[in-house]
């Protein structure tokens, strides 16, 4: 489950933050993720709460934003996004072509906000 890592690693940024802010406790953490990363949002929020519990920041809270896909077709141009992440069946728009299309947002994963205290 690599779920489990990417929330170590994410705990790991934000208790570095909190040392630079003078941070004790995490209230809420932010992620925003894209449609191709390829998470499961359920086992985010279980690693998180199973990471967090007995420490510090035991109930503090994750909160999941999904970014949509959105392509640029390399042959006329244009920006273009759906709620599917088949990538390969998805024609452009504008001039229908249906291969090369250039990932402009959903590869991402960003911890986008921290609250602590």
């Amino acid at each position: 489950m690599h779920e489990m890592t990417l929330v170590q690693s994410l705990l790991d940024m934000a208790e570095e933050e909190l040392v630079r802010r003078d941070c004790k406790r995490l209230l809420l953490a932010r992620v925003e993720y894209g449609a191709l990363v390829g998470v499961m949002p359920e086992a985010l929020h279980c690693c998180f709460e199973i990471l967090t519990r007995g420490t510090v920041h035991e109930n503090a809270r994750l909160e999941l934003v999904r970014l949509p896909l959105r392509l640029r077709c390399p042959f006329c141009g244009v920006s273009f996004g759906e709620e599917v992440q088949d990538v390969l069946n998805i024609p452009c728009p504008v001039c229908g072509e249906f291969f090369g299309h250039i990932v402009e947002q959903g590869k991402e994963m960003i911890l986008s906000r921290l609250e602590a205290s």
